[in-house]
């Protein structure tokens, strides 16, 4: 069983139950050792807990923050803004870099034609080496 005075730090956070508060309180009442326990730690408590500044200062730090526009100048930037992302993503696709290529589109299928035989020429050898192996 735990001594009473063991309990100042349990009862001045409110960690006892109510019976075992009551028995520490009516403890309290008469011993001086747990009674300047207590006064210390609620000392204690006390300088831990920072002052608040002055509420003029509060206001002049804060007074930066609270300084907005009115509500049609911030919808106008925002449809602003908007508007220029748009512009500049129609610019790019419209003037943006395209290949060119011969009217009749003859290079293209040169090209696909010459990259497809060459995928299926290496296809072929992989398929080859493949069989050899199994």
């Amino acid at each position: 069983m735990t001594k009473p005075c063991e309990n100042v730090a349990l009862y001045f956070y409110g960690e006892l139950d109510e019976p075992a508060a009551a028995q520490f309180k009516r403890h309290l009442a008469g011993c001086a050792r747990c009674q300047k326990e207590l006064l210390f730690l609620q000392h204690t408590q006390q300088a831990l807990v920072p002052p608040a500044a002055p509420q003029a200062v509060v206001e002049k730090v804060l007074a930066p923050a609270k300084k907005t526009l009115p509500g049609w100048r911030r919808v106008w930037r925002a449809a602003l803004a908007g508007v220029l992302v748009l512009g500049l993503g129609i610019y790019y696709f419209a003037a943006g870099p395209h290949p060119t290529l011969a009217d009749d589109g003859a290079e293209l299928v040169a090209y696909i034609s010459a990259e497809a035989d060459a995928d299926y020429q290496q296809f072929v050898s992989d398929f080859e080496v493949f069989e050899q192996q199994f």
